[in-house]
């Protein structure tokens, strides 16, 4: 038996709240299936009931069940549109809004960043003191690596150790060097690539 009779329609073109709940409960559980093919689940039961309350506050005449049909899938196809509609205007903003911010950083960094002579004086100072301070095996094996330009594979086979034990030393040196020269690291990318 067809639960939407002529009756449940004058009743609900009369505006009665019992009429209006049969239809809700008949038709909420398939809109939302509808809804959810497009949009996630806690955002189409949200957009479905802002259907079914558009539907009571604009109360349309409808002279069959699939006016009423039609009427409620149309609702709620738009406001599944609308929806992704924001969120991919949302989505280019919060893009927008998080590169801007890069970019207020970056002027930022570069604005404090100082590439005088001067500046290079007192890197090369602190390279040298660190250095000076690392252990001897740790400071031949990292000035190898980086300032003569070799291989872990040809340091490891030149002190007779394990490339293993090439990494660990290079690493070891790279996080003192990181600590003494934290306020440079912008301009001294070069020494922490990795060969």
């Amino acid at each position: 038996m067809d639960v939407l009779t002529n009756e449940l329609l004058e009743l609900l073109n009369k505006k009665q709240e019992a009429a209006f709940e049969v239809v809700f409960s008949l038709y909420y559980p398939r809109l939302v299936y509808f809804a959810k093919e497009y949009v996630p689940h806690e955002d189409a039961e949200g957009l479905v009931q802002d259907a079914f309350i558009a539907f009571w506050e604009k109360h349309p005449s409808l002279t069959n069940k699939f006016q009423l049909q039609s009427y409620l899938y149309t609702s709620v196809k738009n406001n599944c549109l609308m929806h992704l509609r924001h969120q991919k205007v949302k989505k280019r903003y919060d893009e927008m809004a998080a590169l801007e911010m890069q970019n207020l950083l970056h002027l930022s960094a570069l604005k404090q960043l100082d590439t005088s002579i001067v500046s290079f004086q007192e890197i090369e100072s602190i390279i040298e003191r660190t250095m000076a301070d690392l252990p001897p095996r740790c400071r031949e094996i990292f000035t190898l690596s980086r300032f003569e330009n070799k291989k872990n594979q040809e340091v490891a086979k030149a002190l007779n150790i394990s490339v293993k034990a090439v990494e660990a030393q290079i690493s070891k040196a790279l996080k003192v060097l990181k600590i003494a020269l934290k306020d440079f690291l912008p301009l001294l990318t070069y020494l922490f690539l990795n060969n």
